[in-house]
């Protein structure tokens, strides 16, 4: 099994999940889910760049092309051999822990496309995750337009590492209220964050040591703290200006 069937067995795992988010800006709570299918493989592993594949380029379904390399009738061989590879070699790496890094993500932005003219990308929201030396953008778009009183859903509309352009600045940021993942096969439910919890448990606490040490679980900060490591790593490692995505 190579690299690129593994990142598809990897992803047929997320297939089985969902992520249900609370956010909330200047009093205004937002709610969604975030669901994947087979048909967002094929743009979250950056296979769309890869143009000089005439595998992937004559198979109009991209759900297909993701049962072939599932399996193993598309092969990390013939992608490898594209002269475009290398814009996605990273991004193969992290997609396929991409379950990994939605579990402990806790950074969601409104993502408004004017902040980044360089950029053709459009999406709905933002999420960022620092990892190593590398922060990982997590673009959503809304599936389909929710009736009144739905709660939207949302797919995955772009995914890769920072390259040298970075896509949350002078993006408006929420705060995460709760996050909850949903496995669809079993029906269990995991919280993994709810502010209000925290709250509560700061407010109980029996002393000011204590309650501080409840309130370091707000995440958002120490996220973003964890980022902005990332980004002093990154001035160090990499001076080569890359061309932003699209």
């Amino acid at each position: 099994m190579d690299k690129l069937q593994k990142t598809a067995l990897a992803y047929q795992l997320v297939m089985q999940v969902q992520y249900y988010f609370e956010i909330a800006k200047k009093n205004t709570k937002r709610e969604f889910v975030l669901t994947f299918e087979r048909e967002d493989f094929f743009h979250m592993a950056g296979l769309h760049k890869l143009k000089d594949v005439t595998t992937l380029q004559i198979e109009k379904s991209r759900g297909i092309i993701y049962d072939r390399i599932l399996d193993g009738n598309i092969t990390l061989d013939q992608v490898e051999n594209s002269f475009f590879y290398q814009d996605i070699e990273k991004r193969l790496l992290y997609l396929g822990k991409i379950q990994e890094l939605l579990d402990s993500n806790q950074i969601v932005f409104q993502y408004l496309e004017n902040k980044n003219k360089a950029s053709h990308i459009k999406a709905d929201y933002l999420m960022e995750e620092g990892r190593e030396t590398d922060v990982i953008y997590i673009f959503l778009n809304e599936r389909s337009k929710a009736e009144k009183g739905q709660i939207p859903r949302m797919c995955c509309r772009s995914f890769f590492p920072m390259n040298q352009l970075d896509y949350s600045r002078n993006q408006p940021s929420y705060t995460l209220l709760k996050k909850v993942k949903i496995d669809t096969v079993t029906g269990n439910r995991t919280v993994q964050y709810d502010r209000s919890k925290i709250l509560e448990q700061a407010r109980a606490a029996g002393s000011e040591a204590e309650r501080r040490s409840v309130l370091q679980q707000l995440n958002e900060k120490k996220a973003q703290l964890a980022i902005r490591e990332v980004l002093d790593q990154r001035k160090e490692l990499r001076k080569d200006k890359q061309e932003p995505e699209k």
